[in-house]
């Protein structure tokens, strides 16, 4: 049963088509749709972001957000620069701005994010491109914080890159404006794989499968204890994950798995 009303719509848009919806089962795809722009991002395409992934996080009947660009050049090259409702107009009676609240969403959120990168990701794209969990990348994609060019700094983004990304490949990155290939981003830990143009649905429909097959209910708790010991000392991540493996051993899920290896058999998840 699903548990939130985002999820009874099988497929949507938000910012009058800028983002796609579509709900293929357990699977959430979003597509930035502006291929015209690079799909580059408006405040509505973030704020759409933001609650397709607080919905996700509701919907225990989900296994896999796939995030991507249409066409075949840009995943998203970011910030849409032209007047207009972009992050570079921001409206200070907000308390808070589209970007970092798109961030705590993903933060956030218990489902898988796999990164479907098709293309050119720069600036505020490398932002979206640090919330996935995973990524997948076409071997003719660039990644760069180009910031510095325009007279700015990718502040809000290094939330998420700061950790993801080796501190003297950061350094340079940030301050020269200067992008890196595909080749390079997997030689350094940011992508979990490269392939051609034609091979990128396949790869990205195998990694799906993989999550598909393991426990959803496990993946939910494991991710919401990834983020949880994030901004803990060691005495206290020891003491939070004895308690949680403690409390998985006891769920059904963990009971049919065990049952499942001993008997020889495929698992049949009761996703609880």
């Amino acid at each position: 049963m699903k548990e939130d009303g985002f999820a009874n719509d099988k497929n949507r848009s938000h910012a009058d088509g800028d983002l796609l919806v579509v709900r293929e089962g357990g699977i959430l795809r979003l597509t930035l749709n502006r291929p015209q722009r690079r799909n580059a991002l408006t405040d509505a395409v973030l704020l759409g972001l933001r609650d397709e992934l607080a919905a996700a996080s509701k919907d225990t009947t989900l296994r896999a957000v796939i995030l991507t660009g249409a066409g075949d050049k840009a995943f998203c090259a970011g910030a849409d620069l032209t007047p207009g409702d972009t992050p570079f107009q921001p409206d200070f009676a907000r308390l808070t701005l589209p970007m970092a609240d798109l961030m705590r969403a993903a933060h956030d959120c218990h489902v898988p994010i796999i990164g479907r990168i098709n293309g050119v990701c720069m600036a505020g794209g490398m932002g979206l491109f640090g919330l996935c969990d995973m990524a997948i990348a076409v071997d003719d994609a660039r990644f760069g914080m180009p910031e510095v060019k325009v007279g700015i700094f990718p502040m809000q983004i290094l939330v998420v890159l700061r950790d993801l990304i080796p501190p003297r490949f950061l350094n340079e990155m940030c301050m020269t404006g200067k992008p890196i290939d595909a080749a390079t981003a997997f030689s350094i830990g940011l992508l979990n794989k490269v392939v051609p143009a034609a091979e990128l649905d396949a790869a990205v429909d195998s990694l799906v499968q993989d999550l598909l097959a393991v426990s959803p209910m496990a993946n939910r708790r494991g991710k919401y204890a990834l983020r949880a010991v994030e901004a803990m000392a060691f005495p206290e991540r020891v003491a939070f994950t004895e308690t949680a493996i403690s409390a998985m051993i006891q769920t059904q899920d963990a009971r049919e798995g065990l049952a499942a290896f001993n008997e020889k058999r495929p698992p049949q998840w009761k996703n609880r």
